[in-house]
Protein backbone atom coordinates (compact mmCIF):
# COMPACT_ATOMS: atom_id res chain seq x y z
CA UNK A 1 0.00 0.00 0.00
CA UNK A 2 1.54 3.88 -0.87
CA UNK A 3 -0.15 6.84 0.35
CA UNK A 4 0.33 9.94 -0.28
CA UNK A 5 -0.22 13.20 2.32
CA UNK A 6 -0.92 16.39 0.81
CA UNK A 7 -1.76 19.31 3.19
CA UNK A 8 -0.55 22.97 3.82
CA UNK A 9 3.05 23.90 5.45
CA UNK A 10 2.74 22.55 9.49
CA UNK A 11 -0.53 21.05 9.05
CA UNK A 12 0.67 17.81 10.62
CA UNK A 13 1.56 15.49 7.69
CA UNK A 14 5.19 14.04 9.71
CA UNK A 15 2.79 13.34 12.99
CA UNK A 16 0.03 11.57 10.71
CA UNK A 17 2.58 9.77 8.92
CA UNK A 18 4.47 8.49 12.18
CA UNK A 19 1.53 6.83 13.20
CA UNK A 20 0.33 5.17 9.88
CA UNK A 21 3.73 3.63 9.64
CA UNK A 22 3.21 2.09 12.97
CA UNK A 23 -0.23 0.97 12.34
CA UNK A 24 -0.12 -0.58 9.04
CA UNK A 25 3.79 -1.35 8.65
CA UNK A 26 4.58 1.15 5.90
CA UNK A 27 8.18 3.12 5.59
CA UNK A 28 7.44 7.41 5.68
CA UNK A 29 9.29 8.87 2.75
CA UNK A 30 9.54 12.44 3.30
CA UNK A 31 11.14 14.58 1.33
CA UNK A 32 12.15 17.50 4.03
CA UNK A 33 14.16 14.46 6.01
CA UNK A 34 16.15 13.40 3.11
CA UNK A 35 16.74 17.14 1.99
CA UNK A 36 17.92 17.41 5.76
CA UNK A 37 20.17 14.24 5.32
CA UNK A 38 21.70 15.94 2.51
CA UNK A 39 22.22 19.46 4.37
CA UNK A 40 24.05 17.58 7.09
CA UNK A 41 26.81 16.82 4.91
CA UNK A 42 28.01 20.26 4.61
CA UNK A 43 29.03 20.11 1.26
CA UNK A 44 29.13 22.72 -1.71
CA UNK A 45 25.61 21.16 -2.77
CA UNK A 46 24.09 21.16 0.52
CA UNK A 47 25.06 25.11 0.72
CA UNK A 48 23.25 25.12 -2.50
CA UNK A 49 19.92 23.81 -1.52
CA UNK A 50 19.97 25.65 2.06
CA UNK A 51 20.15 28.95 0.52
CA UNK A 52 16.83 27.79 -1.66
CA UNK A 53 15.08 26.14 1.27
CA UNK A 54 16.02 29.32 3.80
CA UNK A 55 13.86 31.17 0.71
CA UNK A 56 10.88 29.20 1.19
CA UNK A 57 11.03 27.89 -2.59
CA UNK A 58 11.35 24.50 -3.84
CA UNK A 59 14.52 22.15 -4.57
CA UNK A 60 14.06 21.37 -8.72
CA UNK A 61 12.07 18.16 -9.87
CA UNK A 62 14.63 16.19 -11.23
CA UNK A 63 16.72 16.51 -7.83
CA UNK A 64 14.02 15.61 -5.87
CA UNK A 65 13.26 12.82 -7.89
CA UNK A 66 16.54 11.25 -7.28
CA UNK A 67 16.36 11.70 -3.94
CA UNK A 68 12.83 9.81 -3.85
CA UNK A 69 14.01 6.77 -6.09
CA UNK A 70 17.37 6.15 -4.04
CA UNK A 71 14.66 4.94 -1.39
CA UNK A 72 12.13 2.81 -3.53
CA UNK A 73 12.55 -0.76 -3.81
CA UNK A 74 11.20 -2.58 -1.10
CA UNK A 75 8.11 -4.44 -0.40
CA UNK A 76 6.16 -2.69 2.33
CA UNK A 77 4.75 0.20 0.90
CA UNK A 78 5.25 4.30 1.53
CA UNK A 79 3.98 7.13 2.86
CA UNK A 80 5.04 10.18 0.90
CA UNK A 81 5.12 12.95 3.09
CA UNK A 82 5.86 16.21 1.36
CA UNK A 83 6.06 14.64 -2.02
CA UNK A 84 4.93 14.96 -4.66
CA UNK A 85 4.51 18.81 -4.48
CA UNK A 86 3.93 19.41 -8.35
CA UNK A 87 1.97 17.88 -11.36
CA UNK A 88 5.46 16.99 -13.16
CA UNK A 89 6.62 15.34 -10.17
CA UNK A 90 3.23 13.64 -9.63
CA UNK A 91 3.45 11.81 -13.30
CA UNK A 92 7.15 11.74 -12.99
CA UNK A 93 6.51 9.41 -9.78
CA UNK A 94 3.27 7.68 -11.42
CA UNK A 95 5.96 6.94 -14.27
CA UNK A 96 8.40 5.60 -11.13
CA UNK A 97 5.96 3.45 -9.61
CA UNK A 98 4.30 1.71 -12.86
CA UNK A 99 8.28 0.99 -13.69
CA UNK A 100 8.63 -1.28 -10.39
CA UNK A 101 5.25 -2.29 -10.99
CA UNK A 102 3.37 -0.91 -8.21
CA UNK A 103 1.11 2.72 -7.63
CA UNK A 104 -0.88 4.94 -5.26
CA UNK A 105 -3.75 3.29 -3.35
CA UNK A 106 -4.87 6.48 -2.01
CA UNK A 107 -4.13 10.19 -0.98
CA UNK A 108 -5.07 12.20 1.83
CA UNK A 109 -5.33 16.03 1.81
CA UNK A 110 -5.44 17.21 5.19
CA UNK A 111 -7.14 20.53 6.18
CA UNK A 112 -6.20 23.23 8.05
CA UNK A 113 -6.92 26.80 8.46
CA UNK A 114 -4.05 28.84 7.56
CA UNK A 115 -3.35 30.78 10.91
CA UNK A 116 -3.28 27.69 12.33
CA UNK A 117 -0.80 26.54 10.48
CA UNK A 118 1.59 29.64 10.90
CA UNK A 119 0.91 29.19 14.61
CA UNK A 120 2.39 25.69 14.35
CA UNK A 121 5.12 27.25 12.59
CA UNK A 122 6.45 29.75 14.43
CA UNK A 123 5.43 28.38 17.49
CA UNK A 124 7.92 25.31 16.71
CA UNK A 125 10.90 24.22 18.76
CA UNK A 126 12.96 21.16 18.10
CA UNK A 127 14.92 19.58 20.54
CA UNK A 128 18.18 18.86 19.00
CA UNK A 129 18.96 16.17 21.33
CA UNK A 130 16.55 13.73 21.48
CA UNK A 131 14.57 15.03 18.64
CA UNK A 132 10.80 16.05 20.39
CA UNK A 133 9.08 18.72 18.95
CA UNK A 134 7.16 20.69 21.22
CA UNK A 135 4.99 24.60 20.09
CA UNK A 136 5.04 27.38 22.59
CA UNK A 137 1.08 27.60 21.37
CA UNK A 138 -0.57 24.11 21.22
CA UNK A 139 2.28 21.62 23.13
CA UNK A 140 4.33 23.74 25.19
CA UNK A 141 7.26 22.24 27.44
CA UNK A 142 7.05 22.90 30.97
CA UNK A 143 10.12 25.24 30.61
CA UNK A 144 9.94 27.48 26.83
CA UNK A 145 13.58 27.00 26.56
CA UNK A 146 14.30 23.18 27.89
CA UNK A 147 12.97 19.83 26.61
CA UNK A 148 11.13 18.35 29.18
CA UNK A 149 12.94 14.62 28.30
CA UNK A 150 16.41 15.28 28.22
CA UNK A 151 16.94 18.68 29.54
CA UNK A 152 18.67 19.89 26.45
CA UNK A 153 17.93 23.44 24.96
CA UNK A 154 15.09 23.68 22.49
CA UNK A 155 15.96 25.58 19.22
CA UNK A 156 13.90 27.09 16.61
CA UNK A 157 15.13 26.37 13.23
CA UNK A 158 16.05 29.44 11.03
CA UNK A 159 13.00 28.87 8.59
CA UNK A 160 10.76 28.68 11.08
CA UNK A 161 9.66 32.22 10.98
CA UNK A 162 6.41 34.09 9.31
CA UNK A 163 8.18 35.49 6.59
CA UNK A 164 9.79 32.12 5.17
CA UNK A 165 6.14 30.60 6.13
CA UNK A 166 4.31 32.98 3.91
CA UNK A 167 6.56 32.08 1.17
CA UNK A 168 6.20 28.82 1.50
CA UNK A 169 2.35 28.74 1.84
CA UNK A 170 2.04 31.02 -1.26
CA UNK A 171 4.13 28.24 -2.91
CA UNK A 172 1.96 25.61 -1.54
CA UNK A 173 -1.44 27.38 -2.83
CA UNK A 174 0.37 28.22 -6.42
CA UNK A 175 1.89 24.41 -7.22
CA UNK A 176 0.39 22.35 -4.81
CA UNK A 177 -3.05 22.98 -5.01
CA UNK A 178 -3.91 21.49 -8.54
CA UNK A 179 -2.74 18.28 -7.10
CA UNK A 180 -5.75 18.21 -5.30
CA UNK A 181 -7.99 18.24 -8.62
CA UNK A 182 -5.66 16.41 -10.50
CA UNK A 183 -6.03 13.13 -7.42
CA UNK A 184 -9.62 14.19 -7.26
CA UNK A 185 -9.69 13.00 -11.07
CA UNK A 186 -8.12 9.84 -10.71
CA UNK A 187 -10.74 8.76 -7.73
CA UNK A 188 -7.95 8.66 -5.02
CA UNK A 189 -8.14 11.72 -3.11
CA UNK A 190 -9.79 11.43 0.57
CA UNK A 191 -10.30 14.94 2.39
CA UNK A 192 -9.91 15.12 6.33
CA UNK A 193 -9.87 17.80 8.50
CA UNK A 194 -7.00 18.01 10.91
CA UNK A 195 -8.93 18.74 14.55
CA UNK A 196 -6.74 17.15 16.98
CA UNK A 197 -4.15 14.31 16.21
CA UNK A 198 -6.74 11.48 17.46
CA UNK A 199 -9.85 12.57 15.87
CA UNK A 200 -7.76 13.18 12.15
CA UNK A 201 -5.58 9.78 12.47
CA UNK A 202 -9.40 8.44 13.55
CA UNK A 203 -10.26 9.66 10.31
CA UNK A 204 -7.50 8.64 8.23
CA UNK A 205 -7.64 5.14 9.50
CA UNK A 206 -11.33 4.38 8.23
CA UNK A 207 -10.32 5.93 5.12
CA UNK A 208 -7.18 3.36 5.07
CA UNK A 209 -8.91 0.21 6.42
CA UNK A 210 -11.09 0.05 2.82
CA UNK A 211 -8.73 -0.19 0.79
Amino acid sequence: MNIILLAPPAAGKGTMSELISKKYDLEPLSTGDLLRAVLNKGDEESVRLKKIMDSGQLIDDDYILSLVKEKLGNNKGYIFDGFPRTINQADALDTLLTSINDKIDKVIYITVPKEVSLKRTIGRRVCPNCKKVYNIYFNKPKNEKICDECGSNLIKRNDDVEEVFNKRYDTYLKETMPLIEYYKNKGLLEEVENIDKEETFAQITKILEEI
